[in-house]
Formats: structure tokens, sequence, C-alpha cells
């Protein structure tokens, strides 16, 4: 096609998108740009009416490399609103570096620079304002360069009022996901700190590596710090998969459940680590890379759950849920992002940061859920340690206190003599007689004796009245100094009591101790035995002095 007849033609485009239906339906008719290859030297046009015939110098493109590149975005604008004060805005992507250039038919000529170096009109976008009116025609030139494309650019005119809503809208639910990000972070770190669960350490340095991935992609370093790395995006992007991985191999216990996942998962995380390079020395294709990497890393993270799952793992449930919130939004927008399919939604960033922060929350719920199953565990495993504790601290016969319950016992008693506020006696209670029933009636016999003692002793009710079997055949009974009376006098009948019961010819002795005459819990103890073998002396010479009675006058 010769320059006339394509001049011709591109006037007949222009004049058909002004009369259709289509551009009066709207505020603002946009036409789907027109794209072309750009050089370093080629220049804008600088009127209206020499926009075709500069076209028709162009290179066309058939679309934006994803490996970077330098291209024209050209497109008829018409404006049907009386309203003058709109936005031009490039999206979808990072762009380096964007060149705005409305000519008008009325001979005016508006131009604007904007980009990820640039300063920025509107949080999180390159927008600027522009000055449109109505019954002008436009031509919107735009150049785009960059190093590397996330995904194919758009462009959209809109009115200054509706972007600046929109974009308050947008910014303030991409704050609050970053917020959310850097919160659960943070708190999965304070809890490693407390617990040194190493998948609650590796949660927190994931979504901490995430909230970084996404604060640069979103400009939030540019905007409050003037920090410009573009080297570093895609470097939080490839490291996801690795803390991850060694996440879920500590919360799944994958090593355990699935031997061959794990593998696989290390081969990935090899595979990732060596890719983190790129980021810097192969820039242009780093985005590619990281997409490929996110789509075998999500695939393998949903197929791990599953099998941990199947094989009892409860709280994988909430791991699976977590990273099918990841992949809905994946599998719509990384395709985009590798070149392979169209983009499909708008705002593409914003709904992947969303997932990726739902994501984020239901991982913290499998992780909560975790603590309350290690929790649970823990309370039965104190409980089963309690058990246990009282029943080594029990005689297994007389289901009293035994010879370490005393010594515990006798350990925390710290007051003595004359600092007492209420004495305590403490009584050593002897059977004599046990060794001879066990000889004679079998330990079966000496068992009961055991029994009914303790049985007799509980019986008495003595307020605050302890009793421990320190040995086969004595105890110890600790009880207020006022109840030595009643007990006195319930040990005096013990023998005709036990007679009474069929077992005959048993003989208990005891001595006792007040605390209040001590200084020292041992000398309490020493006390009391030296008081129950004096005891024991005097029943003995009563009972010789009565066998010499006895057989004085047999005599």
């Amino acid at each position: 096609m010769s320059k006339p007849n394509l001049q011709y033609f591109w006037c007949f485009l222009l004049l058909l998108w002004t009369f259709s239906p289509f551009a009066h339906s709207a505020e603002i008719a946009l036409d789907s740009p027109y794209l072309f290859h750009a050089d370093a030297k080629q220049l804008p046009p600088e009127h209206f009416n020499d926009v075709t015939q500069w076209m028709g110098q162009l290179e066309e493109a058939r679309s934006v490399s994803l490996a970077g590149g330098d291209y024209w975005m050209v497109s008829p604008v018409m404006v049907n609103s009386r309203q003058s004060h709109w936005v031009v805005d490039a999206s979808n992507s990072i762009v380096e570096s964007v060149d705005y250039w409305l000519l008008g038919s009325d001979g005016s000529v508006q131009t604007a620079h904007s980009g990820y170096y640039a300063p920025y009109e509107f949080l999180f976008d390159y927008g600027r304002k522009v000055r449109l009116n109505m019954g002008t025609d436009y031509w919107l030139v735009t150049r785009l360069s960059s190093r590397y494309y996330s995904s194919a650019p758009e462009l959209a005119i809109e009115s200054e009022e509706v972007h600046q809503l929109t974009n308050d809208r947008v910014a303030m639910a991409i704050l609050i996901c970053l917020g959310g990000l850097l919160f659960i972070a943070l708190y999965n770190l304070l809890i490693y700190i407390s617990i040194f669960d190493k998948a609650f350490l590796y949660y927190g340095l994931y979504v901490l590596t995430y909230f970084g991935g996404w604060a640069l992609t979103f400009h939030l370093p540019a905007h409050l710090f003037n920090f410009h790395q573009l080297e570093l995006h895609h470097l939080f992007f490839i490291s996801l998969p690795i803390f991850n991985i060694m996440f879920y191999k500590h919360f799944l216990q994958l090593p355990s459940y699935s031997p061959r996942l794990w593998r696989l998962s290390q081969y990935l995380l090899v595979a990732c680590i060596l890719a983190l390079p790129t980021s810097i020395w192969l820039l242009p294709y780093t985005a590619i890379i990281a997409s490929v990497l996110i789509m075998l890393w999500i695939a393998l993270a949903i197929t791990c759950g599953n099998v941990c799952l199947m094989k009892g793992f409860a709280p994988a449930r909430y791991f699976i849920m977590a990273f099918s919130c990841l992949l809905l939004p994946a599998v719509i927008i990384l395709p985009g992002n590798m070149g392979i399919t169209p983009d499909f939604i708008e705002h593409a960033e914003f709904a992947t940061l969303l997932g990726g922060t739902v994501d984020a929350l239901l991982l913290s719920l499998a992780l909560a859920n975790k603590l309350k199953l290690l929790a649970e565990e823990r309370k039965a495993h104190i409980e089963e340690l309690g058990i246990a504790w009282e029943k080594a601290r029990l005689d297994g016969l007389t289901r009293v206190g035994n010879r370490y319950a005393f010594d515990e016992y006798m350990n925390s008693q710290l007051t003595f003599a004359d600092k007492v506020v209420q004495p305590t006696a403490l009584v050593l209670l002897n059977v004599d007689s046990l060794k001879m029933v066990n000889d004679t009636l079998g330990h079966q016999e000496g068992d009961r004796l055991l029994q009914n003692l303790v049985q007799f002793l509980q019986a008495t009710n003595i307020a605050h009245l302890k009793i421990y079997r320190i040995s086969g055949d004595e105890f110890v009974l600790i009880l207020p100094a006022n109840g030595m009376g009643t007990l006195t006098s319930s040990l005096k009948g013990l023998t005709a009591q036990f007679a009474a019961e069929g077992l005959k010819d048993c003989q208990f002795s005891f001595g006792f101790a007040i605390n209040s005459d001590v200084a020292e819990p041992h000398e309490w103890l020493r006390c009391a035995d030296s008081n129950l073998y004096q005891s024991r002396m005097e029943k003995r010479r009563q009972e010789y002095a009565d066998t010499r009675a006895g057989e004085i006058v047999s005599i």
C-alpha cells in the first residue's frame, strides 16, 4: 500500500470510529491501540494531522514482548462528555518509562512523562492528568520502554474523579493486604521465638518475602523512600517457593508422609535457588522464569497437601484451601505473565495480591489448628503425667501417700519452734505384729490388716489428717496437735478393735512429736521415732513383767 493510500486508510478508520455508535455510548471513546516497534532515534509526531503519515513509517508489532523492549502505542480518542479533566494511564505491568503525547485536532499538544522511576501523581499507577475537550478529536501516542514486562501493558483514559476514586479504593485495599501480610509474618516469627517450631519460622519468612515482593511491585519503597531497584522484584517471588517448601516440609511432616514428594520438593527447591541470580543477570526473562517456578510450586504444594490429608494429617485441609485461593488467580494470571494467554481480568496484580493474602490467612489458620492439636496433645500428656505423678506418690496397697510423698511434705515444711502458729503433730505408727501375721496367716491377711488399719484411721474424722505409709509396717500421721487426744484414745483401743474383726494378736506402737518443740524437719521425725522406741520398750517391759508374774503365780 502506497503512503498516500495508507494515510487515507488511517483517516477513514478515525472517521469511522468517530461516528460509530460504540464511540458515543460512553463518556470517552478509546480504541484498541495500534502497536509498533520503537527506535531510540524515532521522535513522536508534532501535530494531529501528522500522526497517520508518521505511523506509516513505523514497524508494526504483533504484541509486546515480555522480555522487554521499546514500543509505540497509538490510539484515537474522542470525548463524549463536557467535563475536561481526565487521566491517561498505562497499567497492568511494571514499565520503566512511559511517555504520553495527546495531539488534538484543534492544534493542542499535551505531553507527560511517567514510569517506574518518575514521580507519581496517583498511588500505585502511572496515571497523568490531561485536559480533553468535547468535540475535539485526539490521537493518544504512548511510548513504552522497559527491560521486561510482567504482562501486556494496557492504556486507559478515565475522568479524573472516577480515576481518583478507583485508585483510592484499590490503594486502600492494597495497603490493607500488605499490612495484613506484614502482621501475619511478624506474628508467626514471634511465635517461633516462643516455641521454636520451624514451621512458624519458615512460614513467617515466606509471608515476609511475599510482602516484600508485592511492596516492590506496587512501588511502595519508591513512594515512601524513593528506592528503585527493579532487579529485586522477582528475587522475592522466586524466593517464595524456597521458604514455602521448607514450611510445608515441617508443617505437613512431608518426609514421613511422602518421601517421594519430599524429593520432588527438594528438586524444585534447588531449581529456585539456582534461579535466584536470574533476577539480576537475566532481568528480561526473570518474570517468565518466576511464573514457571511458581506454577510448579503451587501444583506440587496442593498435591503434597492432598496426599498428607489422605494419609490422616487433618490440618492439611486448611493447607489445601489456602493454596486453592492462590491457585485461582494464578491460573488466570500466570499464563498471561508467560505470554501464553491474554489477561482476562482488570487489576490482575491486585487480584493476585488478594489471593496471596487469603492464602496467608488460611495458612495461619492451618498453623493455628496445628497449635490447637499440639495444645490438646500437651494437655493430654500433662494429664497423663499428673496421673502418673499421683500414682508415684501413692502406696499401691493402702492408697495413701508413700515415702516419696512424705519426703515431699517434709521438704515443704519451713516453720518450726517459735515460728509455728498452729502446732502440728507427727505420729509414727508401727504395726508390730505384721511379720507374725504374714508368717502364720499369710500375706493376704497381712495386706488386709494394713488396709483395715488405714480405714480405721480415716474413720476417726480428725480434721486435716494426712496418712503416709513409709515402710512395710510403719505409717506416719500428720494432724493438728489439738487432735492428738482423739487419736491417742482411738489407738489405745486399736488392738481390741482388730481382735473383734478376727485379726488376733495384733500389736501396735506409736510415738509422736510436735513441730513447735523442734527446730528442723529431721529433728521432728527423729523425736517421734525416739518416742516410738520408748513406747515399744515400755510395752516390752510390761509384757515381760506380766510374763514373770504369771510364772510366779503358777509356781
